[in-house]
């Protein structure tokens, strides 16, 4: 069926993307394309369904609801000035796909279907005692969720060795001297059996919906088009879901930047978008041109990535190297001060405060990991903590130096340093543990949650942009600590991420 369209577009595609369109509209196979910050991805993805014939099935995987839900807005509109019929388009997240997927398996609702974030954790209390929840709960969660990240058991065969290099490889550590990594990886592996036993009776965490699909071999609804949006950020079960809903002969273009991957930390395979295209023998196309920042910014940007480049129409903007109390007066509460690490943040936001200057430091989940920190310590009196913290930081970082592990041995300095920076801030009548873990608590929000000046690490403004913002302690980034290649390439996108959330201007503020 021919689909007469409205002209009613007046989008002018960039010779980068009349190449892609080309591909979609006269090529064959598949493409990955390489995205630069601000390039305009989601418009070309946009585009490019504009140019599938309208009988085909299209399904676009974004990378969290937030950014499904802009897109399958923004597809909605598309085609109502176009006057396409968009219902063969579906737009979701990863996530959702495998859920509907379980459900269908299960013969149930989705509201019969539980999905507990705190699964595993709760999983290990039941399995172990006390005494052993407090010194392997954390960990064990943790390495849970990136074994199911990585398929173990369902995509790859998961020998002792194999726990033992996931560890190894995402820089866990462990908190008391008292703890062995091979008992941990025993914990750890009867708890993933325990929870693929529970999910059978509807009972599932968020890492689960896209894990079991793959475990249980569901087979999901196929299409003639797979687009992944943010495709650097993917991890091997995100791939697995995207090839099981691509049919045979189906075609698949995978948008992102190798350049702004930094979440291998969190299961994210440092080199997914390589696998891709090895994967599917894909063709590759560049999206150079950046839309979003100034020259000067482009300009600095280029010492990282060279391909980018700016706009036409881009102003000139300014990348500066100036004082704290010069940023502060150019950077309003819509802006944001960000930073590699943690602790500077927080002694920055206590100043911030003390100069009668509303701020948050963004991330609550960074708040709830320092104070689960704090509570595990058993202290008896902030005295006794800061003891405790202190035997901690000198007794990990030794072993973790020792083992080669500088990335580790920096992650626990960083941590311990953000709870000693907030006990020293508490009022004398408020030098107690309980209320050190509310001043944490309080320290940390979301984004728009106040109209105050954001502060954030570079990892957490990811996807954001600014007019002004400026990086703080540039010299922290990239970290000495990463000694890895992979850990040191990230550190290099990390500074490139950084360097690309500004519009108009960059300040860069020393310590």
């Amino acid at each position: 069926m021919l689909q007469v369209l409205k002209n009613t577009s007046t989008f002018t595609p960039s010779s980068h993307q009349a190449a892609i369109f080309h591909f979609v509209e006269q090529g064959r196979g598949s493409a990955i394309v390489e995205a630069v910050a601000g390039s305009g991805k989601s418009t070309t993805i946009k585009q490019c369904v504009l140019r599938i014939p309208v009988t085909k099935s299209i399904h676009i995987f974004a990378f969290n609801v937030i950014i499904a839900k802009e897109m399958r807005e923004a597809i909605e509109k598309l085609g109502k000035e176009t006057g396409r019929d968009m219902s063969r388009v579906r737009v979701t997240t990863f996530h959702s796909v495998g859920f509907s997927a379980i459900c269908k398996r299960l013969n149930k609702k989705p509201d019969q279907v539980e999905t507990d974030s705190s699964k595993v954790k709760k999983i290990l209390q039941a399995q172990l005692s006390e005494a052993d929840y407090d010194i392997y709960g954390a960990f064990c969660a943790k390495l849970v969720g990136l074994a199911k990240g990585q398929g173990f058991g369902a995509l790859v065969p998961a020998g002792t060795q194999d726990w033992l290099d996931l560890i190894a490889h995402h820089d866990l550590f462990l908190d008391s001297e008292e703890a062995s990594e091979e008992l941990a990886v025993q914990f750890a592996r009867a708890a993933l059996r325990r929870s693929n036993e529970l999910a059978q009776t509807g009972m599932l965490d968020f890492d689960d919906h896209l894990y079991i699909p793959l475990l249980w071999k569901l087979r999901l609804w196929q299409n003639d088009w797979v687009f992944i949006d943010e495709a650097q950020d993917t991890n091997p079960v995100r791939r697995a879901i995207a090839t099981k809903a691509l049919r045979s002969g189906g075609r698949l273009m995978a948008v992102g930047d190798r350049h702004q991957a930094i979440y291998g930390f969190t299961g994210a395979s440092h080199d997914a978008m390589d696998l891709i295209k090895e994967a599917f023998n894909c063709a590759e196309f560049p999206l150079s041109v950046s839309y979003r920042c100034c020259r000067k910014v482009v300009e600095l940007a280029q010492t990282l990535v060279p391909q980018i480049e700016a706009a036409e129409n881009a102003v000139e903007g300014a990348v500066t190297h100036t004082t704290l109390k010069d940023a502060l007066t150019r950077l309003s509460n819509k802006d944001a001060i960000m930073c590699r690490n943690t602790a500077p943040l927080i002694d920055l936001a206590f100043a911030l405060v003390a100069q009668g200057r509303g701020c948050r430091v963004l991330g609550r989940e960074i708040g709830a990991n320092l104070v689960n920190l704090v509570k595990r310590q058993k202290a008896k009196g902030l005295q006794n903590l800061l003891d405790k913290l202190a035997n901690y930081c000198e007794r990990e970082v030794t072993k973790a130096i020792s083992e080669g592990n500088e990335v580790r041995a920096e992650a626990i300095r960083d941590r311990v340093d953000c709870v000693k920076i907030v006990a020293e801030h508490l009022p004398e009548n408020q030098k107690t543990v309980p209320a050190l873990c509310l001043k944490i608590e309080g320290l940390f929000g979301e984004a728009g949650e106040a109209d105050v000046l954001s502060l954030s690490t570079m990892h957490k403004l990811k996807g954001s942009e600014f007019e002004r913002c400026a990086i703080y302690k540039p010299e922290l980034c990239p970290s000495k600590s990463a000694k890895q290649e992979w850990q040191l390439q990230q550190e290099y996108n990390l500074l490139y991420v950084g360097y690309t959330r500004a519009k108009l201007e960059l300040m860069m503020v020393s310590g």
